[in-house]
């Protein structure tokens, strides 16, 4: 069993780790507000705003996620050459290599918020384009990153059009010359694209997507997980279940399962980035995976507890996994 002082010791080494993140960049835009009359005009609630607010989202809130654990997230991706796109630099103004494109649009998700509730989600999304002279400007951005160095890589691919197979080879072709571990927080349809990776994240839902059939508890979830490791020959997969903990485990070793922290849930979204980012700069910081996934389970069980995207500290972190420790 992990002690206080491992843990201590695995989120002090995040520090100076050098993560580079590519996938679809989204931002994220959240409108607050009251609810308390129906509209005379339809069957639906009247939301008085009070505030307005944007984060990062997509592969930009893992990034982000890294620097909020004392790392450095390297974001790469493709947006748009438009207001939204500038809005999402001013959230990650450094290590920022995202190629804006006059041919894209920006991918934005509206979040509107009532009484701690979500009421409606409207999204702004095209298909990415990635032509020729973006893939080159792509080629010309991972040379740049590499002068400083890079300790792992993440894909955190939203299905959006942003990773295509030329992309995917680059990225697996730099991290087996860096000698890095890659993982893939991965999204229908887009499976086949994962090919020469350390580790995937399926959620659930994905992982049924996967092994084309309904995940219905731990026995299904091990056979899912030493299918999905043998399939993608990778090193470790990972499932996430919500209430059901995660299941995890190396390919041709014992799967594990982690059960879920009991806490109230206010809101899912960005707890598979939150998952991803702690579970890679824990393995690059020399934990094992039963360590990177409790830490990062803590970690998922803090970010739910919030509205909307949300960055955790490693400082949370202990915080929490001192309070679980105990129990």
């Amino acid at each position: 069993m992990m002690t206080f002082k491992r843990v201590e010791e695995i989120c002090a080494r995040f520090k100076g780790k050098r993560i580079l993140v590519f996938g679809d960049v989204i931002l994220d835009r959240y409108i607050f507000g009251d609810v308390s009359r129906i509209s005379p005009e339809a069957p639906v609630p009247v939301v008085k705003v009070t505030r307005e607010e944007f984060r990062a989202g997509g592969a930009v809130n893992v990034a982000a996620n890294i620097d909020g654990l004392g790392a450095t997230g390297i974001i790469t991706g493709i947006s748009g050459d438009d207001v939204f796109a500038q809005e999402l630099f001013k959230l990650k103004p450094t290590d920022n290599f995202v190629i804006k494109s006059g041919i894209n649009k920006t991918l934005v998700k509206t979040r509107v918020i009532a009484n701690r509730q979500q009421i409606v989600r409207i999204d702004r999304e095209e298909t990415i384009r990635v032509t020729p002279e973006i893939k080159d400007r792509f080629i010309k951005v991972v040379g740049q990153i590499k002068e400083g160095g890079i300790d792992g890589m993440i894909i955190s691919d939203y299905a959006k059009g942003s990773l295509t197979e030329e992309i995917m080879d680059i990225l697996t072709g730099e991290a087996g010359a860096l000698h890095v571990p890659l993982v893939v927080d991965p999204k229908p349809p887009n499976f086949h694209l994962y090919k020469n990776i350390d580790g995937i994240t399926p959620n659930v839902k994905e992982a049924n997507s996967i092994v084309n059939k309904i995940i219905a508890g731990d026995r299904d979830a091990a056979e899912a997980l030493e299918w999905i490791n043998n399939a993608f020959n990778t090193r470790f997969s990972i499932i996430t279940r919500g209430a059901d903990g995660i299941t995890a485990g190396e390919r041709g070793k014992q799967v594990f399962h982690l059960p879920a922290f009991g806490h109230e849930v206010f809101d899912v979204t960005g707890a598979g980035d939150t998952v991803v980012s702690v579970l890679l700069l824990s393995l690059v910081s020399g934990a094992t995976l039963k360590e990177a996934v409790g830490l990062s389970n803590a970690a998922a069980s803090m970010v739910i507890e919030k509205i909307g995207t949300s960055v955790m500290t490693a400082a949370e972190i202990c915080g929490r996994m001192k309070f679980l420790l105990k129990k």
